[in-house]
């Protein structure tokens, strides 16, 4: 298990760097679009989010299926609740970049949700090997 934990935060950390130049391309090259200064907190928010998930379902996995089942469950209930006060409180306090970061944010979690069910996925694989 602790090798896919370690590829998988391999992976995460890749596709961070990756969104984060991304990112910064895309502002060089469509500099009238309205981009976040904020999207760095987000790739670190959203990674060190994605490996907590990740680390605690892999625990849980080496046990039987109904507690995988169970703290999953908890777990993406929490991010729910977690990422929807974020996005909250910083549409609050920053009004006028409200949308800009809640778009990115949005983006940004839909390739951390793939790379989190893959690594999930691969590690189920692994542990019935």
């Amino acid at each position: 298990m602790k090798k896919i934990v370690s590829l998988f935060t391999l992976r995460l950390a890749i596709m961070t760097l990756l969104l984060g130049l991304f990112t910064f391309l895309f502002t060089l090259i469509f500099p009238h679009v309205r981009e976040t200064p904020s999207y760095p907190y987000i790739l670190a928010f959203l990674f060190l989010f994605s490996w907590a998930a990740f680390y605690l379902t892999a625990k849980s996995m080496e046990k039987k299926i109904s507690r995988f089942a169970n703290t999953y469950m908890i777990i993406n209930f929490l991010k729910l609740v977690i990422f929807s006060l974020f996005l909250l409180i910083y549409a609050y306090l920053n009004k006028a970049d409200a949308v800009s970061f809640i778009l990115t944010f949005f983006v940004y979690y839909l390739f951390y949700a793939v790379l989190e069910l893959t690594g999930l996925k691969q590690l189920n694989l692994f542990l019935k090997d």
